[in-house]
């Protein structure tokens, strides 16, 4: 995950209260641009609820047409509409000219989280109640691993596309979701024993695994301390060396948000972090998993040499700025090309590793998508390299 965008998932939570008719509209799911966070939003009782996964709700208040503004913070929100009034996404509005759009990617009239037919349920698995969504089907065990800020209803558009070969269930990991959130245990080890538990509580002997962002440290360290579970591997953008993404100081044009920088800077133990006012930060609790998540990922180097099992990498494209929001032209363009000259060849670094390390490993590279390659436009074409790969 890039540095800049993990204070967005500190940002965007919220719950409100329309009282106007037609509030299906506005239900459905939100993809902010190049970044990897999902936005909710729900109706029941006549109101609307916006959260992002993985985090707390706050109130919300009208201010006038569909611009809503968040209590106790100086963010603000406003609902984007077509020609004929259907609701296609929202801009979110950070202050100091930071506006976040985030396209409606579901369109349903249902909650999100049901529109695929699933079980959701708990187990208990190294000392820690774990929530699980079962799709069902039939064949090998698919086990879903989601990245940072979210839980397993990520996968709800793609999932079901493989419950005709595979027994697909999804796995939220600790701190996030209705996972518990224990004061430790967010470092990479920790993670991947409560997979291993969950697995034995469950009576999984063997299983594929596709994990996003994140999910890829997991995975890769999974593999290697315990080869005999794993069949094959789906890396969805998450085969990266995270180390070399965090830093105590950034050239980023338009700079990072407080937020952001603070828990880095905690992260990393910054000279001074302590001391950035950041008035939109979350409770301590989340504080502390994010903090402590950071910290590992910024610790863990993976290396691929030792995982036999075969494994699919699908990249987003290096080449596309990942930016976390709407900038004006002349800092787009030397967002553009900050990105070129310092993140694109980290992005391309991983990737090479990747093809030089492992011994059974596939790349794919999708022209034009971002981080959330599985949603959106590119979609389709990630579900049928997963299964090609997968059922061959």
């Amino acid at each position: 995950m890039k540095k800049r965008f993990a204070a967005l998932v500190v940002l965007l939570c919220a719950a409100a209260a329309f009282g106007q008719a037609g509030l299906e509209k506005y239900v459905g799911q939100y993809q902010i641009t190049g970044a990897p966070i999902m936005i909710t939003v729900t109706a029941a009782d006549g109101k609307l609820s916006i959260e992002a996964t993985g985090q707390g709700k706050a109130g919300i208040e009208l201010v006038s047409g569909e611009d809503y503004a968040v209590k106790g913070t100086s963010i603000t929100l406003t609902f984007q509409k077509d020609a004929s009034g259907k609701v296609t996404g929202m801009i979110i509005h950070q202050g100091a000219g930071l506006d976040v759009p985030a396209p409606k990617i579901n369109s349903s009239t249902e909650a999100p989280s049901d529109r695929s037919p699933h079980k959701s349920a708990f187990v208990t698995a190294n000392g820690i109640k774990m929530n699980y969504l079962d799709w069902g089907g039939t064949g090998e065990t698919l086990i879903l691993l989601a990245g940072l800020g979210n839980d397993a209803h990520v996968f709800d558009e793609i999932a079901p596309s493989f419950t005709d070969k595979f027994h697909v269930i999804g796995l939220t990991r600790r701190g996030f979701g209705e996972t518990d959130r224990p004061a430790s245990g967010y470092d990479t080890a920790t993670r991947v024993e409560d997979i291993r538990a969950f697995m034995d509580a469950m009576k999984i002997t063997r299983a594929n695994f596709a994990g996003h962002s994140l999910a890829g440290d997991e995975m890769t360290q999974f593999a290697i301390l315990y080869p005999q579970p794993v069949i094959k591997m789906v890396y969805l953008d998450a085969a990266y060396d995270r180390s070399k993404n965090f830093a105590c100081t950034s050239d980023m044009p338009g700079g990072m948000p407080p937020a952001l920088m603070r828990i880095v800077g905690e992260a990393m133990n910054c000279p001074g972090w302590e001391r950035i006012v950041a008035p939109d930060m979350p409770p301590a609790d989340i504080v502390n998993v994010q903090v402590q998540t950071i910290r590992s990922a910024s610790q863990f180097h993976p290396d691929y040499t030792k995982i036999a099992a075969p494994s699919l990498a699908i990249y987003a494209d290096p080449d596309v700025p990942q930016n976390a929001g709407k900038l004006d032209e002349e800092t787009q363009k030397k967002m553009d090309a900050w990105w070129k000259e310092k993140q694109a060849p980290v992005a391309r670094a991983s990737i090479e590793q990747f093809r030089k390390q492992m011994k059974n490993g596939q790349v794919v590279e999708i022209k034009g998508a971002t981080h959330y390659v599985f949603v959106g436009p590119y979609k389709d074409q990630v579900i049928k390299a997963m299964r090609d790969f997968l059922t061959k």
